[in-house]
Order: C-alpha cells, then sequence, then structure tokens
C-alpha cells in the first residue's frame, strides 16, 4: 500500500501548499506524531468494539428470519407447512452457520492484523527511535574520541620528534661541538678576516661564556 503523507507544519494561521499535497493535516508534528502511531490499547479495542457489533448484527439478523419462518410455517397447515418450510430452514441454518464462520475468520484475519500494526508501531515508537538514535550517538562520540586521542598522540610525537632535530641541530649543539660565534661592535657575525681592521673590538661566544678581544693584525 502507499505511504501515508501528513502535514504538520505546526502552529500555522494560514494554509500551506503540503497541506493540500498531504492525505491528512495535523496542527502540530506531535499531533502528527499520535496520527501515525496511535495507542495500541485504543485500536484492540476498536477492533474489539467493531467485532462486537458485526456479531450482534448478524445474531439480530438471523433472529428476525428466524421468526418470519416460523410465523409463515405456522400460519399455513401443518402438513403443507412442515414440507414447504424444511427446505428454506435448512438453508437458513447454513447461513447462519456460513455467516457465523464467517464472523469468525474476519475476527482471526483483524487479530493478525492487530498484532503487525502493534509490532509496527512498537518498532517505530518515538520512545524506541530515540534510543536507536541515541546508541548511534554514543557510538560516534566513541568513534570522535578515539580519532580526537590518536591525532593528539601523533601531534605530541611529532613535536618530541622537532624538539631533538631543534636539540640536535641549533647553535647550543654547535657551540658544544667546539664551533663559536664571533661579531663585530655593531653585533654583526664576522665571517671575513678581510671585513675586520687592527683595533677593531670583537666579542665571540662559546659553549659557555663569551670572550672579548681586539684585532692586532688580519690574515687571509
Amino acid at each position: 500500500c502507499s505511504i501515508p503523507v501528513v502535514s504538520a507544519v505546526g502552529h500555522e494561521i494560514d494554509f500551506t501548499i503540503s497541506d493540500f499535497a498531504a492525505d491528512v493535516r495535523a496542527p502540530t508534528p506531535s499531533a502528527a506524531a499520535e496520527l501515525v502511531a496511535p495507542d495500541a490499547a485504543e485500536l484492540k479495542g476498536n477492533v474489539a468494539s467493531l467485532a462486537g457489533a458485526l456479531q450482534r448484527v448478524l445474531e439480530n439478523r438471523l433472529r428476525h428470519s428466524l421468526t418470519v419462518l416460523t410465523s409463515a410455517r405456522r400460519a399455513l397447515m401443518p402438513r403443507d407447512a412442515e414440507r414447504a418450510l424444511r427446505e428454506p430452514i435448512q438453508n437458513l441454518d447454513r447461513l447462519r452457520q456460513d455467516l457465523t464462520n464467517t464472523a469468525d475468520d474476519q475476527m482471526h484475519v483483524r487479530r493478525v492484523r492487530l498484532r503487525e500494526v502493534v509490532s509496527l508501531c512498537a518498532a517505530y515508537h518515538p520512545a524506541n527511535v530515540i534510543d536507536q538514535k541515541s546508541e548511534r550517538l554514543d557510538h560516534t562520540c566513541s568513534q570522535i574520541e578515539r580519532a580526537v586521542q590518536s591525532a593528539q598522540q601523533q601531534a605530541l610525537e611529532r613535536l618530541r620528534h622537532l624538539q631533538s632535530m631543534m636539540r640536535t641541530l641549533g647553535p647550543e649543539a654547535t657551540f658544544a661541538r667546539g664551533f663559536s660565534i664571533t661579531t663585530n661592535a655593531d653585533g654583526d657575525i664576522v665571517r671575513r678576516s678581510a671585513d675586520l681592521k687592527k683595533g677593531d673590538v670583537l666579542e665571540t661566544r662559546l659553549a659557555s661564556g663569551k670572550v672579548v678581544s681586539t684585532v692586532s693584525k688580519t690574515k687571509k
């Protein structure tokens, strides 16, 4: 069967296009949920009420038909009445039995359908849907948390590696291997002896401490 469409924009004064396209219009989303998933107890009560009403109608019709036939039989001559009404009465008995069987079959079908509807309502009940969504949300949050922890661990390992490289390649490690840096009075690094002249004041930074010196002569 086709899937019913319920329009439930909610708290609207005017009609919307969806109201005319939908099968049913509900005033609010909550009312729409009640229409789509009615109460199981109410469904059972409605089915039981309809079945009882059907049974009463069938019994009333049978009693009325039996009364009419009985009156007709009494109005006729006893012998003729018995002969004339024997077959109709038998047919009436068969009809009554058939109607009773039909009512029982319909009740069985309605009970089966009711169980299917109740099962479907339970599967799509808002509380069950919320539980399923909550489980999926918890699972997703756990995955995100594990991913964040993994990214943090990788970033920490990368930082430690960079710190190790900085200690190995940095100036402090260079000084520890016996190298030094010499600057002139302006603070510029001295790279060539040709840039110096006699009397220039120099400052040399070592691994531990500094040395101040004066140029007495230069060599190429």
